[in-house]
């Protein structure tokens, strides 16, 4: 089931970053060429695309997030999957404790009906990416540690993590 559910999701969420990705590029593009072409660009493009460019979860997934491993490299495998699955968990909890809080000032700006300075459109909107982002980089560190701790027991490094090289230390 939770092979489902992390598929499903990392198709909602590739569709979703992808579309943002190709919509901001675009724009960005046509900002620039109305600067330099017409001296005179939108006035709401910068705001929107700073808007459209979500990509935590995908990074979560991806293992492309920042992290030191220099513990894990030195333990024996079993320690070493342990100590990277915790750090999955341990970065899944915070970004719960992140969307708790994101969530919040969601409600907040939802109450008050701010609108963004050049495209007016309703803040709470801006703002719901906030725990939409956290929750699912959440969803995504438990995934990663679930399988961590499920894969092969000699434990290689989760794949496009970059390793800390320990011979770089003499």
């Amino acid at each position: 089931m939770w092979n489902k559910i992390d598929k499903v999701l990392f198709g909602f969420e590739g569709y979703l970053t992808g579309l943002l990705l190709l919509g901001s590029t675009l724009l960005l593009f046509v900002n620039v060429f109305l600067r330099y072409v017409f001296h005179s660009s939108t006035t709401w493009a910068e705001e929107a695309i700073r808007y459209a460019i979500i990509g935590s979860s995908i990074c979560a997934r991806r293992g492309s997030h920042v992290g030191i491993d220099i513990f894990a490299q030195l333990m024996p495998p079993l320690g070493r999957k342990i100590v990277l699955a915790a750090g999955q968990f341990i970065s899944a909890a915070f970004m719960l404790f992140s969307t708790f809080y994101g969530w919040q000032m969601f409600a907040l700006v939802s109450n008050t009906g701010q609108r963004s300075p050049a495209l007016l459109m309703p803040m709470a909107i801006v703002y719901f990416s906030m725990p939409l982002g956290f929750m699912l980089s959440a969803l995504q560190f438990i995934a990663s540690g679930i399988r961590i701790l499920k894969g092969p027991g000699e434990l290689e490094m989760p794949q496009n993590m970059e390793t800390f090289d320990l011979s770089r230390l003499n």
